[in-house]
């Protein structure tokens, strides 16, 4: 052994003054040799054998690789793509607290020491310690810096002129034609960065003609908090535009949908439109054109905007001019043209009403009548007209594109099933007068199974304590419960086994009746729901989705009850669906507020970290980070998960699957 280790060190000697000869070094500098070593070395061996003779070395794993390592840490620690990195953690499911980043920077990369006191840094080799994010105040800071390009403006200085201290509101919001060519810029990034795998859609029209849609909802802040939040959706995206990422805050403030700031707000708002759709741009070199194509919103804020009266007037409606008289009507049309049932509102005999709407309460003022009996006139004298339009439409034309919504009308459909089912479960219980108490129902009571089978088969064990609530309060007005798109779901995968519950073999033929046509209604408005809440739909199943919509308002019509929802997905809904596809060769779901009420979450997270006074800007600001600057700067990482939850279960199309009632 001796004498092999001096053989070694014989040849490394004569290797190095061979190297030496070689390569031009002397006696007082040596580096030549080295040099030249390291170049035939790296050059000539793999990256496979490199490794192997580098991690069969102590003195590189230990003295080498950590100088190196610990430098590309540090630059890495410094750099921007850090920078980014902390930026997702901190808006990491909304936006985390100063104490929670701070928590989560020490747990990633520190440890309890056995030795010194405290923590110390994770090692991932000897004086190496696992890359930091970037510490908070340095990491607000940045963000502080950062070129919103954004132009924030206080609402109440422009829009609560006039009104008293307790009307006033605080709100804020951006620029609409600065804010739209931001959007633009970031869309065409992510488009060319993506390539062909983009998911940007030209719909048919010039390669970035952006095709936009605007709305607004009452978000939830807070139990006694209320707010309204303006959202821009792109409708190129497509199938993303379920995703809360792809919905845009441009203003908000805190009051409801109708206060007055509101209504100035959408008039200012009415004029940027149009100076922005009249207008070409140039944004990276490229011609960009901008249109406003859907108004997605439930139909109490749509009624209201279009300067209607509510739906429970005597015309209903906002999408025709149905009646109550004439909303029973059994394989009617809604359409352009007088050869339909039904037609939609025309823009300019709205505009024609209004006016006329507006004199006469001018004249009543002049009047020495009641404010009831000058309202009950106005009512009688829109009714008379053969219509709902009580004044000019705050949104504009804007309300020719204001479409039946899916998500609500999913719910609400649902929602009215559930009501007929809650009724035949009370009225087969055959309840004493006065009866308040559960506990003295038998088991075997219809009602008393109803609840069974919700909590136990469906899980809805709010919709379970709000129906008990109400039958312990004496029922003295009817069940009203909000249906979301949990109750929705469950709906559809399990309607039947709801009305199992409540049927027994003694049903008279009646009753049998009135189950069968539920069972066929809750059929084809599972089928209804599936179908119009898609974003990419075949033309196959827009033909399916009318058959589906025309047999549930058939049923409700002729052997139960038609109500506003009952129309509007028997008619509207087909309706809207065949113009979307005609237009752009995408379904309804491309109308829907799924994603709108998922970013309603967001910004109530972000409002938890502002104080009142700057409660909107900082809202704005958090947004335009994450919806915006950060796609901007990862387009690589703008990533959509669709979601894997389905109205029609994935069961009925197993072999063997048998439906649970045979009518």
């Amino acid at each position: 052994m001796p004498q092999a280790k001096r053989s070694a060190s014989r040849r490394k000697q004569e290797t190095l003054e061979a190297c030496g000869e070689l390569h031009g070094a002397t006696d007082t500098d040596q580096s030549p040799a080295f040099d030249g070593m390291w170049a035939t070395l790296i050059n000539g061996s793999s990256p496979l054998r490199l490794a192997s003779y580098i991690s069969h070395s102590a003195k590189a794993r230990k003295k080498v690789l950590p100088v190196v390592v610990k430098k590309e840490i540090n630059q890495f620690e410094e750099s921007k793509d850090n920078l980014k990195r902390s930026i997702k953690v901190l808006y990491s499911g909304g936006l985390l607290s100063k104490e929670k980043y701070k928590s989560i920077r020490t747990n990633l990369t520190m440890t309890n020491s056995s030795t010194a006191k405290g923590k110390c840094s994770i090692k991932i080799m000897p004086s190496v310690s696992l890359p930091k994010l970037v510490p908070y105040d340095k990491l607000i800071k940045y963000i502080k810096t950062i070129d919103f390009n954004e132009n924030i403006i206080d609402m109440a200085p422009e829009f609560c002129t006039g009104l008293t201290n307790s009307e006033e509101v605080n709100g804020a919001y951006r620029e609409l034609e600065e804010f739209v060519l931001k959007l633009a810029e970031m869309f065409i990034v992510i488009d060319q960065a993506l390539g062909s795998k983009s998911f940007f859609n030209h719909l048919g029209s010039d390669k970035y003609h952006f095709k936009l849609a605007i709305g607004a909802d009452g978000a939830p802040f807070g139990k006694d908090d209320e707010a309204t939040a303006w959202l821009i959706s792109c409708l190129n995206v497509a199938s993303h535009i379920a995703s809360p990422n792809q919905n845009f805050l441009i203003a908000g403030a805190n009051c409801s949908e109708t206060h007055v700031c509101m209504q100035r707000y959408a008039r200012k708002l009415v004029n940027d439109m149009n100076i922005v759709t009249s207008k070409s741009y140039k944004v990276m070199d490229f011609d960009v054109k901008v249109s406003f194509e859907l108004l997605p919103s439930d139909m109490k804020w749509l009624a209201f905007m279009g300067g209607e009266l509510s739906n429970a007037a005597f015309y209903f409606s906002p999408f025709g001019n149905v009646n109550d008289d004439t909303k029973s009507t059994v394989n009617g049309t809604l359409g352009k043209g007088g050869q339909n049932t039904w037609q939609p509102w025309p823009y300019d005999k709205r505009l024609e009403i209004a006016a006329k709407v507006s004199n006469l309460k001018q004249q009543l003022q002049e009047k020495n009548y009641a404010e009831s009996t000058k309202r009950k006139k106005v009512l009688d004298f829109i009714r008379d007209q053969k219509s709902r339009q009580e004044f000019e439409p705050l949104i504009g034309p804007m309300i020719d594109v204001g479409y039946a919504e899916p998500l609500h009308n999913g719910n609400n459909g649902w929602q009215f099933w559930h009501s007929l089912v809650l009724d035949l479960a009370l009225g087969k219980s055959r309840l004493p007068g006065g009866c308040n108490e559960l506990d003295k129902l038998p088991a075997d009571s219809p009602f008393i199974c109803y609840l069974s089978c919700l909590r136990n088969n469906f899980g809805l064990t709010r919709l379970v304590k709000k129906v008990k609530k109400w039958f312990t309060e004496g029922r003295k007005k009817s069940f009203d419960f909000r249906f979301t798109g949990k109750e929705t779901r469950k709906m559809c995968h399990k309607y039947m086994l709801l009305l199992d519950s409540i049927s027994r073999e003694s049903d008279p033929p009646e009753t049998e009746l009135m189950i069968a046509t539920l069972a066929y209604c809750g059929l084809q408005l599972r089928d209804a729901v599936s179908l119009f809440s898609r974003v990419e739909i075949k033309e196959s199943e827009v033909a399916k989705l009318k058959i589906a919509c025309q047999n549930f308002f058939n049923a409700n019509s002729l052997l139960l009850r038609v109500s506003p929802t009952v129309w509007t997905i028997g008619y509207a809904i087909p309706y809207h669906v065949q113009i979307l596809y005609e237009k752009y060769g995408l379904g309804l779901g491309l109308n829907s507020m799924q994603g709108r009420e998922a970013k309603h979450v967001k910004l109530s997270q972000y409002a938890r970290h502002s104080t009142l006074s700057t409660h909107w800007r900082l809202v704005l600001r958090h947004d335009y980070i994450v919806s915006v600057w950060m796609c901007k700067e990862d387009p690589l990482n703008v990533s959509y998960v669709k979601s894997k939850e389905q109205y029609i279960p994935p069961e009925i199309n197993s072999e063997g699957f048998l439906l649970l009632w045979v009518c």
